[in-house]
C-alpha cells in the first residue's frame, strides 16, 4: 500500500511537471503575472507557475516567454495576453520552440 502511494505521488509529480514544460508544445491553465512591451516591437510575458528554461528577446531571462514582432498574429496575441492580463484569465500558451517562442494562446485555458 506504501509503496503504491509513492507511485501514486511519483507519477503526479512528472505530469504536473510536464504541463508546465518550458516548449516547444502547450502551458496548461497559467496566469499572466507581467508583460513587457519590448524595444523592437515584441512582447515578453511572465506566467505562473514560472516557467524556468526560456530564452527571451531583449534579455528579460529565463521566466518570460516572447512573442515576437515577425509572428503574423502578434496584435491579436498581444490584445489576448491583455485581456486575460487584466481580469486575471487563465491562459494557455503554445510554445513553438524550446526558448518558448508563443505561436498560439487560449484564453479561459484548457
Amino acid at each position: 500500500m506504501k509503496m503504491r502511494v509513492v507511485l501514486i505521488i511519483l507519477l503526479c509529480s512528472i505530469f504536473s511537471v510536464a504541463s508546465y514544460a518550458d516548449g516547444p508544445g502547450w502551458t496548461a491553465n497559467v496566469i499572466i503575472t507581467k508583460l513587457v512591451a519590448t524595444q523592437n516591437g515584441g512582447v515578453n510575458v511572465r506566467v505562473s507557475p514560472d516557467l524556468t528554461n526560456c530564452v527571451s528577446q531583449s534579455g528579460y531571462g529565463p521566466n518570460f516567454a516572447s512573442v515576437y514582432p515577425t509572428h503574423p498574429g502578434i496584435s491579436r496575441i498581444q490584445a489576448m495576453l491583455m485581456q486575460a492580463y487584466a481580469q486575471g484569465t487563465k491562459v494557455s500558451l503554445w510554445f513553438s520552440d524550446n526558448n518558448c517562442t508563443v505561436g498560439e494562446i487560449i484564453v479561459g485555458g484548457w
